[in-house]
């Protein structure tokens, strides 16, 4: 009896802890405006630059307002922002990094 609870509290007491939940950023809803700097003002370039020097969460939110959808990794290390272009009928996605919450790659087409 004792070697089955010695070998449970050693299996037990192995496991990786459990993960912070992610709390992922709101996303769109129809009464939600968009943000204050419209994406039309932006150029393809002004956008890049602004992606390219890794701002933070908020900070993207500011710019291009809430994202139409968000997924997150299985392992939860990274997060994608979804923001639909209808010019081109296709979807732009900002990564993120799920601690930092700061851009780590992104793809963006106008």
């Amino acid at each position: 009896m004792n070697r089955l609870f010695l070998i449970s509290v050693l299996l037990f007491g192995c496991t990786p802890p459990t993960p912070d939940p992610f709390i992922p950023p709101i996303i769109k809803s129809s009464s939600l405006k968009n943000n204050v700097i419209s994406k039309e003002l932006l150029t393809e370039y002004d956008i890049w630059e602004f992606l390219k020097n890794e701002p933070k969460e908020l900070e993207v939110i500011r710019m291009f307002g809430a994202p139409d959808s968000v997924w997150v990794s299985d392992n939860q290390s990274y997060y994608i922002m979804y923001y639909f272009q209808s010019s081109l009928q296709d979807y732009n996605f900002i990564e993120l990094d799920t601690k930092s919450r700061k851009v780590t790659g992104y793809e963006w087409d106008e």
